[in-house]
Parts: C-alpha cells; structure tokens; sequence
C-alpha cells in the first residue's frame, strides 16, 4: 500500500488552475484551463523531488483552514507545469503498431519518474493497479478515458465503478487503495498526449487481462518506447 498521507486525495480530481494556491481556495472540479502559463518543465524537475520527500515526511501540511478542502503539493506543483508542446513533444514517440508507447521523460530512480504516454486513436491500456504512492495523470493533448474498478472478492471479477473522459490540462491521481483503472483515447480519429508522475519508480505492476478473473492477474514489467527523447 501506498504512503497514508497520499491516500487524503482519493477522490479528488484536480486541474490547471492559474496559482498553486488555488487547489485549496476553489472548486476542484470546476478550475478553468490556462495554458501557456506557469512554470518550465526544467523547473518542474528541479523542484519535483525535494516536494515528494517533504510530503512522504510530513514535513509539508495537507490540510489547509478552508472546510472541505485539501491539498495535495505534489498535484499541486504538477498543476503549476505549463505543459508547452515545444516542450514536451521531442518525448511524444507513436508507434502505429502499439495500442500506446511509454516514453521516459525524467526519474532520479529513487523519488519519481516522469512518462510521456502516446496514445493512438480507439487504443487502450489493460486494467492495472500503481505498487507505488500513487499516479498522478495530466492530458497534454486531445482527451483520455479512464474506468476505474474495484475487486468484488464475492464474484471474483473487477467490477467497474467510475467512467470518465478527461481532457486538456486536466489532473488526476490515484493510488491502489482507490482502486484500479485503465486508461484509453476514446476518440477514434485524434491521438492523445498523457503525462504521468509516478511516486516512488516501480518496475513492474499487475495488469488485468479478463476482468472476470481477478483472482488471476498477469505480472507486467515496465518498459519504454523511448528514454530522454530518444528512441531504444
């Protein structure tokens, strides 16, 4: 399992709001998109690690003085990530035979690692779960769907509770005490651009092939289409 302090943020969804002190001031669920605001990628990585061990410590507060809001510094820092394409399109690598690619964009192999996954249209991932604090997910381009299960112990089977498209600029996050999830591009004519922070890099999780067997998950171990913007 997961750190417990993460665990706050089950339910929440987040967006790209236009100042880190936005998260704990407004609706979640209602932010406006700003892009081409906030700060750089290089930035970004700079001050990426220091923020993941202050929150696994403790040191960084989670709650703040508003009734029914939290904040999650580690979303809050990745909603802060402008997500200019001249950025981060040189780790954009498709593969027309591959239902989506994992690219490496950065990792310090000990706090976070950092992907660009490149989806191609009507493509999907199998179900998984995240042996990590948690996944954190923005949509860089075009629009991603993710389904979110639950283990029905009773029926032996992944039972499906959440479905739900997200879109530009938009944030989210989940770790296995939510559940597990697959992640697609439900457009059929558009490719799709995600980021995706993993806290602390794991080298291999359990996927989903049938839905119906939960009790039966097949081992994956992480691989990439490209490192550093470079194809392997």
């Amino acid at each position: 399992s997961g750190t417990p302090v993460l665990h706050l943020y089950a339910n929440m969804v987040f967006e790209l709001s236009t100042s880190p002190s936005s998260v704990a001031t407004g609706n979640l669920s209602s932010f406006a998109a700003v892009r081409n605001k906030g700060i750089a990628l290089d930035e970004f990585l700079t001050l990426l690690p220091d923020t993941i061990r202050k929150t696994r410590d403790g040191k960084t507060s989670m709650d703040v003085s508003e009734i029914g809001h939290r904040v999650d510094p580690i979303a809050n820092l990745f909603q802060r990530l402008a997500l200019r394409k001249d950025e981060w399109e040189r780790y954009a690598c498709f593969d027309s035979s591959k239902h989506y690619t994992r690219n490496l964009v950065s990792t310090d192999n000990e706090n976070f690692t950092l992907l660009i996954l490149c989806w191609n249209p009507g493509r999907a991932s199998p179900i998984h779960d995240h042996p990590c604090d948690g996944c954190w997910m923005r949509v860089c381009e075009g629009s991603v769907r993710e389904e979110r299960y639950v283990n029905d112990t009773e029926s032996d089977s992944l039972r499906r509770f959440s479905d739900r498209i997200f879109t530009e600029g938009e944030l989210a996050y989940i770790t296995d005490s939510m559940g597990y999830h697959k992640v697609g591009n439900p457009s059929r004519s558009i490719p799709s651009v995600t980021m995706h922070l993993y806290s602390p890099p794991f080298q291999s999780c359990k996927i989903w092939l049938d839905p119906n067997r939960a009790s039966c998950p097949s081992q994956s171990c992480v691989c990439y289409h490209s490192k550093y913007g470079q194809r392997i």
